[in-house]
């Protein structure tokens, strides 16, 4: 029995559970980070060396942080919480206040984690004590980059596709490298060189997936777009090529973008938790006539860390 940060107790089944969210259906378990001590330690001083906007109101973030955990848990998905699995570096965990963006630091395929290595200084370490946790139920690391590389993550879009963005927190020799190894595991792999700006710091935050056939995407920041495969590199043009394998780009505008319009929470094929004033309401008609729901999230005290859900959100299996 482990403690719940909410004051109940949870059973943890500590064999290995089942891992992989690339087959997209029903979200069924994933792991939070409700960052109770660490938090704190956000001051105006240290705040840019933490990646913060500002200094978090502790209480309402905690808060926010408890009614989106209370909400997944509402929609049927099993939480693990990473104090609880934590043992060997528990002084780490307490000193890394952006533990709580827990998808940034790894992606969990149906062959196992997908690591990364965070390019800031303030997020240094973190891997390990995700590496303990991932440890702890039983989900083994598939790649993890090489001590000096930075290399935050990719977007796995089917069992078969995994895309990769040079972006801002990544650099060029680290992508090589990760495609190189990649690239026999996954038939497709697509490569895109965006603007090394913040607003596209990692690759949810130019393309999703919303169902196996629609998807939404920003334009303008896919500057050159190239497929790898076993056998060879081709440019390519994302939209034509997704809509050759009957998947449809929804194009959003500057503003969505900007408001994590692509960073989302997909509970099942259709059915997304989002924030409340990520897409303007031209765009969720459009996407409610395809058979798109919401589950709209506020967030306030959140945005202080300059994530999104999906940012707090380690996805572990989907059905």
């Amino acid at each position: 029995m482990l403690t719940h940060p909410f004051g109940k107790g949870i059973e943890v089944n500590m064999d290995k559970i089942q891992y992989g969210i690339e087959k997209f259906g029903r979200l069924k378990a994933v792991m939070l980070h409700w960052p109770e001590k660490s938090i704190t330690k956000v001051t105006g001083a240290n705040m840019k060396h933490f990646l913060f906007d500002r200094v978090p109101d502790v209480d309402r973030y905690l808060d926010e942080h408890r009614r989106y955990s209370q909400l997944l848990e509402q929609n049927g998905v099993t939480v693990y919480y990473l104090s609880e699995l934590i043992t060997r570096n528990i002084e780490l965990l307490e000193r890394l206040p952006n533990l709580a963006y827990l998808h940034d630091i790894a992606v969990i395929s149906s062959r196992g984690a997908i690591v990364s290595k965070m390019s800031s200084r303030g997020r240094s370490h973190e891997e390990i004590v995700v590496g303990e946790a991932l440890e702890k139920l039983g989900i083994p690391t598939l790649y993890e980059p090489p001590e000096g590389d930075c290399f935050e993550g990719c977007l796995l879009l089917d069992s078969s596709t995994v895309f990769v963005a040079d972006t801002e927190r990544h650099n060029s020799l680290s992508i090589k490298r990760f495609i190189d190894f990649i690239a026999p595991y996954f038939e497709h792999v697509i490569y895109a060189i965006i603007p090394k700006e913040r607003r596209y710091m990692h690759p949810d935050m130019v393309m999703n997936r919303m169902t196996d056939n629609l998807m939404v995407y920003y334009p303008p920041a896919f500057l050159n777009t190239y497929l790898v495969t076993k056998t060879g590199i081709t440019q390519i043009d994302i939209k034509n090529w997704m809509k050759n394998r009957h998947v449809e780009l929804v194009p959003l505008s500057d503003s969505e973008q900007q408001h994590w319009g692509t960073s989302f929470v997909p509970l099942e094929p259709g059915l997304i938790i989002n924030y409340d004033f990520s897409l303007e309401l031209q765009t969720i008609k459009t996407l409610e006539h395809e058979g798109i729901r919401f589950i709209h999230f506020h967030p306030d005290a959140l945005l202080a860390g300059g994530g999104s859900l999906r940012c707090l959100t380690m996805r572990l299996y989907r059905e």
